[in-house]
Formats: structure tokens, sequence, C-alpha cells
């Protein structure tokens, strides 16, 4: 399946908005093809694991591929594209002797990208985590609900967010942050 995009190009003239490419894109996009690895590691050997696997610590993100999400004390996702197998393959080896859960979760969480000038505007009338980037800085994760479902947020960047979410949230997310577009245009702009 190709990349679904919702490109907005917003300016205010009077209550309505206009298509403009020149100022404040906001662009929401589907990414494909993500291997995701749930990790959970037992209690007691939680240093050790972090230690072998460079592990992200209390609400951060580490690693580049993959990347580690932190999502409590013992549990993380490893997010990269590598193939699910090769990632569990991978805890299976550089975790030897540790208590550990590795499970494939590419095809349980649907990945989507919110890339733009103020995107955490966007993403905050949806939450009550404090998104403003002088809080969530870039390589900050958490777990959350945006638009009333669970989600992960990730800040890749200083204008760029990846919201990881049940697949059988999928569509809904993605109608949810249309509207979202649609109210930001009206009050950001």
């Amino acid at each position: 399946m190709g990349e679904l995009s919702i490109r907005v190009f917003m300016i205010q003239t009077g209550i309505a908005c206009v298509v403009n490419q020149e100022t404040n894109k906001l662009e929401v996009k589907k990414v494909e093809n993500l291997s995701i690895v749930s990790l959970r590691i037992s209690k007691s050997c939680v240093d050790e694991a972090i230690d072998r696997l460079d592990l992200a610590g209390p609400l951060k993100v580490s690693g580049s591929d993959p990347c580690s999400l932190w999502l409590g004390p013992d549990r993380w996702l490893l997010v990269g594209n590598n193939t699910p197998e090769e990632l569990i393959e991978s805890c299976e080896q550089q975790l030897t002797g540790i208590l550990h859960h590795a499970v494939d979760y590419s095809r349980a969480l649907s990945t989507q990208k919110v890339i733009g000038k103020d995107a955490w505007r966007l993403l905050a009338s949806g939450t009550s985590i404090d998104l403003r980037p002088e809080h969530f800085t870039v390589g900050s994760c958490c777990r959350t609900r945006l638009g009333q479902v669970a989600a992960v947020i990730v800040a890749d960047g200083h204008d760029e967010f990846s919201l990881h979410v049940d697949r059988s949230y999928e569509t809904y997310l993605s109608d949810w942050l249309a509207e979202a577009v649609s109210i930001y245009c009206s009050r950001f702009n």
C-alpha cells in the first residue's frame, strides 16, 4: 500500500482558510513498513538490559535504528527498519540470561507523522500532555490519550511528531487529525 498523505496549506482571510503553499504548511501522513517490537524486561534485570540495548530512559527516545521508546519502568517499543524477526533475534542475543519478552507489534500499531509549524498546537488540542517545545523537547515520548484513543506521541523534531496507535483506531485518528487541522486553521491562522 502506498503512502497516504493529507496536505493542508493555510492562511486566514477573514474567517475562511485558503490554500497557500508559502505559509504554515501542516502535513499528516501515514508511515508504512516500520517494524515495531514490544519489549518487556523483568524488573530485577532492567538496569542491565538498559545498558546492553541502550534503551531509552523515562519519557525519552534512544537510538536511531532501531530506536527505543520508553513506555514504562519495564516496557519499551523498539521501532526500526529491520524486520521484526531481526529485532526480536537481536533482543534474544543481547539479553541472554535476562528474563524478557519481545513481541512483534508491527501489524498491531499504526504510525502517523504530523509535520509542520506549530504541529504541537494541533496535537495539544487532543491531549492533556503539555506539548510546548520547551516542555516536550525533541527526543521525548509518552503514552497518553489523543483524541480519546490511547497513543504514544514522540517528538521526532522541533515541528515533527510520530503517533503510534492501535491499528483499529487508524481511520478514527486520521479523521480526528483532519478535523483538528480544520479547527487549527480557523483559530491559529
